[in-house]
């Protein structure tokens, strides 16, 4: 563009918005295509991915906007509404487990009191020997939605936390956590084995 401008004095360069446009300012047009077309192209680009339909499936309107208590009383009907089926496996006054039928994840509500919860683990875990805190810092680092934790009882695990300051939860945040997570398995399961 220096080269374009050659020539110019300033006051030139302004004349050129304004017709008649004098024969100098055809160099100055196509130096400026030149640096501003690709900041054009990544423009449309942008424009056409907003512009597109989004991939993921919306929540149903019951899912996206009821708030449900995260009670261990009755989650397992709620969470029957989004295709979950789940049964209380331990509970005690401050924390319940709830496991899905085919044992893929464990459900975890703590910080219970009065029967309501206000914080939910979603976990994923394998039975290894090969997983150390280095192996789940080196996942940690790489992934952020979800995070791994090796047990010294021999346990790796992925989980996904989600806090509920009221104990109240719409079902499609907690399915969200929950498809977050399960995501990220197959990943674990090919690692160090398992469903």
């Amino acid at each position: 563009m220096a080269q374009a401008m050659e020539g110019l004095e300033p006051a030139a360069m302004y004349r050129c918005a304004a017709p008649p446009r004098p024969a100098k300012c055809a160099l100055l047009d196509s130096a400026a295509m030149r640096i501003f077309q690709p900041t054009l192209r990544m423009a449309a680009a942008l424009a056409a991915f907003l512009a597109a339909p989004a991939q993921a499936e919306a929540p149903a309107a019951s899912e996206a906007l009821a708030l449900r208590d995260l009670r261990p009383a009755t989650l397992p009907a709620a969470l029957a509404e989004i295709g979950q089926t789940v049964s209380v496996a331990e509970q005690d006054a401050a924390r319940a487990k709830l496991v899905p039928k085919d044992n893929t994840y464990a459900l975890h509500l703590e910080g219970c009191a009065d029967g309501l919860c206000r914080f939910v683990q979603i976990r994923v875990c394998v039975p290894t020997k090969r997983a150390t805190a280095e192996t789940a810092n080196q996942w940690n680092t790489t992934r952020t939605f979800v995070r791994a934790a090796a047990y010294p009882s021999g346990l790796y695990c992925l989980e996904n936390s989600v806090y509920a300051a009221d104990g109240q939860m719409t079902l499609a945040a907690l399915r969200s956590a929950i498809d977050g997570l399960m995501v990220n398995a197959p990943d674990l399961w090919a690692e160090f084995g398992g469903k």
